[in-house]
């Protein structure tokens, strides 16, 4: 299994970009979707068409839906866009009639909607992502303490040198949420890979030991011990492409 952190610690890689052409900036909005399966069909349509519409490839504009096929929100679908950075936001779609067609035509075929955020890609942290979208998405989520947290930034700099430094690790990003989720909501920073397929979840990741080379004997059981210290909560979710809701079906 690809459970390289034990327990601890996970990937996420949001839609990708080259790295020669990627901005210094490198951001998406994402809203979780709940469905109202009485009306799935009109969702889907109205979904697709939105997409197709007003949000484009190749613009910071560009729609990207997936399922959520695990976790708590298991059913519900993310609803994504991106990658822009905050100037692009004052020209995003909203005449022309989108707000009209989205307030029209998608919501009232929704439960409901959630998780309105912006995440924002650290660039230091994570590995140069390779240019291409995955069909699947490992997402790990982490609420961090409200009087321990602060120890964080050091934790996540030894995941990265880990991860930067086995051959294995195609893609790993770590995105960190923009906007004050307090401690209640929590969401405060993803970690995401991407996967080809569900087969790559069998493949075994060197982490603990290459942990231990780079950061000595005995230290991955300290650095287990300070993340339960310094985060209150994770969890898991695998999210897959769903291309023609996307509006990138023909």
């Amino acid at each position: 299994m690809k459970n390289l952190f034990l327990g601890v610690c996970i990937l996420l890689c949001l839609p990708l970009v080259a790295q020669d052409d990627a901005p210094a900036t490198v951001m998406f909005e994402s809203i979780i979707l709940e469905p109202d399966y009485e009306n799935i069909a009109e969702l889907a349509e109205a979904l697709e068409n939105h997409n197709k519409t007003y949000h484009k490839a190749g613009t910071p504009y560009e729609a990207y839906v997936y399922n959520i096929s695990t976790g708590p929100n298991v059913g519900k679908i993310v609803w994504m866009m991106g990658p822009h950075s905050w100037s692009d936001l004052d020209s995003r779609p909203s005449g022309d009639g989108h707000d009209e067609d989205w307030m029209g035509n998608v919501v009232p075929n929704l439960e409901g909607m959630e998780h309105g955020e912006y995440w924002k890609r650290d660039n230091e942290l994570s590995l140069p992502p390779n240019e291409g979208q995955y069909p699947i998405l490992y997402v790990r989520y982490h609420n961090f303490s409200k009087t321990e947290g602060y120890r964080g930034d050091r934790l996540l700099k030894q995941i990265s040198a880990t991860m930067k430094a086995m051959d294995e690790v195609k893609s790993w990003a770590v995105y960190d949420n923009q906007m004050r989720q307090g401690y209640r909501t929590g969401r405060h920073l993803a970690m995401v890979s991407g996967m080809n397929s569900w087969a790559e979840m069998e493949e075994d990741w060197p982490f603990m030991e290459t942990f231990e080379e780079i950061h000595g004997k005995g230290s991955f059981n300290t650095f287990v011990k300070e993340m339960e210290a310094v985060t209150t909560d994770s969890w898991d979710e695998i999210w897959t492409y769903n291309a023609k809701l996307s509006g990138k079906e023909e």
